[in-house]
């Protein structure tokens, strides 16, 4: 998967595209398919990452995928969705931002994004790994943490907070939570983590917000002061471990998938949905840095042992 929940499409336009997309599927193909499935037009390795969230839809339930395309506006009341046509599943935000125009008329789950959209917010589920499973891998791997720092930006992540603090608080472990509003901040900050942190007893979970984690200058650098104080770094990216963090927790797209085609389903049949945290997650693990912490682990244990020997 991709680092970072990066929007799957290339601009504006598409909103119009992806209304155009939907209403002009016929009434009569929307009927025979169980869920509708509205995929952007996005480039490589996008494109594959989309693929494979259809390819496990599709093991659930029967779906009829629609790219958005570039034609006009649709003229009035032309193929208007009605209620007996199947649940929407809608990849991407741009393309949910969109889409929200149609829930009172239309069903709609939302896949690919990191945070809720529409007020109250659409059903769907976040790109964003469940903390809880993060924190027990964390425990799993170094029992004696007992504090993990955590920067984030409110605007992006606020709504994860209260759910990353009851799953710290389940598992009896102190969450520092830090807002930060941009890159400078938030570099100082981690240097003070860093610099004050506890080897045996203090863990950092990287955000992957692009706004306050520069993959070529914070990242770095965070990597370089926690290999020289033996702190732990973990994250939801397998790209922060090939970098040198420990260990991370990323979105199995297939399995994502399916979970978006069960809630569909869910919501079809009346029954209650939200906007959800990922917990169908592949595992990755840096070897190298499991060995310099003197970590004892189990490559079969993983889906993805970085480096590759």
């Amino acid at each position: 998967m991709p680092h970072g929940g990066r929007n799957y499409e290339r601009g504006p336009p598409l909103a119009a595209r992806l209304i155009v997309a939907v209403f002009l599927v016929s009434h009569a193909a929307l009927a025979a398919a169980e869920l509708l499935v509205v995929v952007p037009e996005v480039r490589e390795p996008y494109r594959s990452v989309l693929a494979q969230i259809v390819d496990g839809i599709k093991t659930v339930a029967s779906a009829r995928v629609t790219q958005s395309a570039e034609k006009t506006a649709p003229r009035s009341g032309q193929n208007r969705a009605g209620s007996d046509a199947p649940v929407m599943i809608v990849l991407g935000s741009t393309a949910v931002s969109a889409a929200a125009q149609l829930t009172d008329r239309q069903s709609v789950i939302v896949g690919a994004v990191i945070m809720p959209t529409g007020d109250p917010p659409l059903p769907g589920i976040s790109l964003e790994p469940d903390p809880g499973q993060l924190f027990d891998q964390l425990v799993r791997l170094q029992p004696r943490i007992r504090t993990i720092h955590w920067l984030y930006r409110p605007a992006r992540s606020g709504w994860l907070l209260g759910r990353a603090q009851a799953a710290a608080d389940e598992r009896k472990l102190r969450l520092v939570a830090v807002a930060t509003l941009d890159a400078r901040s938030a570099a100082q900050r981690y240097q003070e983590i860093l610099a004050t942190a506890d080897s045996t007893t203090d863990a950092l979970w990287l955000s992957q917000d692009p706004a306050i984690l520069g993959e070529d200058s914070t990242l770095p650098d965070i990597l370089e002061r926690s290999w020289a104080r033996n702190i732990v770094v973990f994250s939801g990216s397998a790209q922060h471990v090939a970098r040198g963090a420990l260990f991370a927790l990323f979105p199995d797209n297939v399995g994502m998938g399916a979970d978006l085609a069960k809630m569909a389903l869910r919501r079809s049949k009346g029954g209650a949905t939200k906007f959800e945290l990922n917990r169908s997650l592949r595992s990755a693990i840096n070897r190298r840095t499991a060995e310099h912490l003197r970590i004892a682990m189990e490559p079969g244990d993983y889906d993805l042992v970085l480096p590759v020997r």
